[in-house]
């Protein structure tokens, strides 16, 4: 044995002496390949340090930007360059306060910026947020567990507040920040001058506005950036909101959410408000046969029944809200998630951010914390942009880069779990058994990653994948063998509605 190996290693080494010209020469080809592919992406992504419109350039009466939308994402990013001296005109078609149909679940990256903006201790002060101590999930089997995840993170992974309260206090806080907030103000067109390198916003009173950058944050539908080329078709998902009046409801938690094996990849949801007001809500997320309009197994034309019937026939939602609640009439928004439909979040001189670039997260149907997110990224961006004078697309690119690292990143991997759970539900099962027996340490990792505090990735991780393997595994012996029961199933409508 022993000469065998001295025989192989002579071998070896005569193979190197006679080829070592052609080993010079492979490696010599390899590293100036590696050195070139380096070079090139130094180049592809390199951001211009100089540009013809340094601020000095900007007319009198012109903005530095001009950010179509007051929500979220609009005006976090009007703050932020406001704050930092930038001249900032904050547009939007309704006078605040103005209501916007979703969940209200504002999740930590979210609170923190509110936070640093001074708008939550005002939230606080006037008692308008509640902070989930305790929530959960029921499975698409009827496994359920609530906990207390709070004591874990050491910070609530999310607080409920109504849009028609946190987005007037945004977007006056961006005014009183410096923001030129102008309401009721419709946008009808935007025009680009390459001479100027300005954009003129008109609105459909026939005033307009002037800027070097266009920001796009007009909501789900974005007809601004509809009508520019860059949002390519109309919105795929769907949610519904009712809000149930304190008091009159059975609820003893902050926040559930409910996965009827009828709607996946999409879910209900219920979350208590200040005052012990509700905020039930279904949403119905793209998978499937999506260029139909399909989500999972129903479609966008679903929701009012899954909404309504979910009310007395689902046996989880119809107890916690009970027979005596008040509540109000549904209504529904449009959800464009994970960057659907969309050709480009950026060119000369434009950004498109918040819901308008489909930053709503694909697994879990938030948006409000990606689009806070995103509009910080986008002031940080412009300020590097007025600050070189160049606004082209290799240095729009910036903000891309951002929010790539942020979230975007996580999108792809937030899709392909939406489809996993829609075909295989006992993946949802088995996560709410791990927390059934390992108690709100599950809890606590499982709202780390449905709140953007964790990436997707997170679920890979070996003390999180192996239990969870485990749970797998045990969930399709009770299931496919043992004939564990099925405790999601609908009851029957009620006689007066039959």
């Amino acid at each position: 044995m022993a000469q065998h190996i001295v025989d192989a290693a002579a071998s070896a080494q005569k193979y190197v002496e006679e080829n070592k010209k052609n080993v010079a020469i492979a490696a010599g080809v390899t590293s100036a390949a590696l050195l070139a592919t380096i070079a090139y992406r130094r180049t592809v992504n390199a951001v211009p340090t100089s540009g013809p419109y340094p601020v000095s350039t900007l007319p009198e009466g012109a903005y530095d930007a001009v950010i179509v939308g007051a929500g979220p994402s609009g005006s976090v990013c009007g703050y932020y360059l406001s704050k930092a001296g930038a001249k900032v005109a904050l547009l939007d078609k309704e006078s605040f306060p103005r209501d916007k149909y979703c969940g209200d679940a504002v999740c930590t990256p979210a609170i923190r910026i509110l936070e640093d903006m001074g708008v939550l201790q005002e939230l606080k002060d006037n008692n308008e947020c509640h902070f989930a101590d305790n929530g959960g999930f029921v499975s698409p089997k009827g496994i359920s567990y609530i906990g207390v995840s709070k004591q874990k993170l050491g910070e609530a992974a999310a607080c409920a507040v109504k849009r028609i309260i946190l987005d007037n206090r945004v977007a006056k806080c961006a005014a009183r920040t410096g923001a030129d907030l102008k309401e009721n103000f419709e946008v009808t067109g935007a025009t680009f001058d390459k001479e100027t390198g300005l954009w003129t916003v008109t609105s459909a009173s026939g005033t307009s506005v002037k800027g070097r950058i266009l920001v796009c944050a007009d909501g789900a539908t974005s007809p601004l950036a509809t009508k520019l080329g860059y949002c390519t078709e109309a919105p795929r998902g769907v949610c519904s909101r009712a809000f149930i009046e304190g008091g009159s409801h059975n609820t003893n938690f902050d926040g559930v959410c409910f996965y009827p094996k009828w709607s996946l990849p999409g879910y209900a949801a219920i979350f208590r408000h200040a005052n012990d007001e509700l905020n039930y809500c279904y949403y119905l997320i793209p998978c499937g046969n999506i260029k139909a309009g399909q989500c999972g197994e129903v479609s966008e034309a679903d929701l009012a029944r899954l909404h309504n019937d979910a009310l007395t026939q689902d046996p989880f939602i119809s107890k916690a809200v009970g027979p005596n609640a008040k509540i109000e009439r549904m209504r529904a928004a449009s959800l464009r998630l994970g960057g659907q439909g969309l050709k480009a979040n950026h060119d000369d001189h434009l950004i498109i951010v918040g819901d308008a670039a489909g930053h709503i997260d694909p697994l879990t149907g938030e948006g409000i914390h990606t689009a806070m997110m995103g509009g910080k990224a986008a002031a940080e961006a412009i300020l590097a942009m007025r600050a070189t004078g160049d606004y082209s697309k290799a240095s729009t690119k910036q903000y891309d880069t951002k929010i790539h690292n942020l979230f975007t990143h996580d999108f792809y991997l937030s899709q392909k779990m939406a489809e996993l759970v829609w075909r295989f539900p006992i993946l949802l099962d088995a996560v709410a058994s791990e927390m059934q027996r390992q108690g709100d340490t599950m809890m606590s990792k499982w709202a780390e990653i449905m709140t953007n505090m964790r990436p997707k990735t997170y679920f890979l991780q070996p003390h999180v994948a192996i239990p969870m393997g485990f749970s797998i595994l045990r969930e399709i012996v009770q299931q496919k063998f043992l004939g564990k029961p099925d405790n999601y199933q609908l009851l029957p409508k009620p006689a007066s509605t039959a």
